[in-house]
């Protein structure tokens, strides 16, 4: 799990604050979902319009490759406005499916709808690297973003190295999030501040639609 603010609140609120917001929009719990849906304080560089065009896009990749695959049985006229219906693709508001989509969970709305006119076996080829370019790009454009801005906003809450190093200290400086520096509230500069890399394959199940993360050196703020 990616260590969200709300993560580090449990693991060690004698450092960050249990009262404190997302630090992008100072409007909501920086929870796991809420990082990908965040309004941010500049809407235009907000992760919730990034996160709709790299979803829409993996729609778009994956529909033009079901259209050249092979089905089972002719694709009818109306194949093209049901796939681009399906649950999974809703943005406003996010649904379950959508936001499942972030945690390498396929849904089964997808899958079942794919398996009427393809093979599981096609199926699976075919999503397989889109999904994987999906999660890549989520990392390198919303999660090392967010976390280049995190760094930044701890320092303004006087958060040291030394104070997340050990299991108790002191607490910091209580600052409300608005009185951050204005050079913290431009766009996230798009730079990684480890040179991690991301791993992930994929197995198919059946019956639960699940993908599931085997990877190593999972990103940390």
């Amino acid at each position: 799990m990616l260590p969200t603010l709300t993560t580090l609140q449990k693991r060690k609120p004698h450092i960050y604050d249990p009262s404190w917001p997302c630090p992008q929009c100072n409007s909501s719990p920086e929870t796991l979902n809420h990082l990908w849906t965040c309004p941010y304080i500049l809407p235009e560089f907000s992760p919730f319009n990034t996160f709709k065009t790299l979803l829409l896009d993996l729609r778009t990749v994956c529909l033009e490759k079901f259209l050249s695959a092979t089905p089972l049985k002719p694709l009818l006229d109306s194949f093209v406005a049901e796939f681009t219906a399906l649950d999974c693709w809703d943005c406003d508001p996010p649904s379950p499916s959508y936001l499942g989509l972030t945690r390498g969970l396929i849904p089964i709305s997808l899958t079942g709808f794919l398996g009427t006119y393809f093979s599981s076996s096609v199926i699976w080829s075919i999503l397989d690297t889109p999904l994987h370019d999906f999660h890549f790009d989520l990392y390198v454009q919303i999660w090392l973003c967010c976390s280049v801005f995190f760094h930044h906003w701890e320092s303004a809450q006087g958060i040291t190295n030394k104070m997340k190093s050990s299991s108790v200290g002191p607490s910091p400086t209580l600052r409300p999030s608005s009185q951050i520096s204005p050079d913290f509230l431009t766009p996230p500069v798009r730079i990684s501040r480890k040179k991690n890399t991301i791993k992930l394959s994929y197995a198919w199940h059946i019956t639960s639609c699940k993908k599931v993360w085997t990877g190593t050196n999972s990103p940390s703020k």
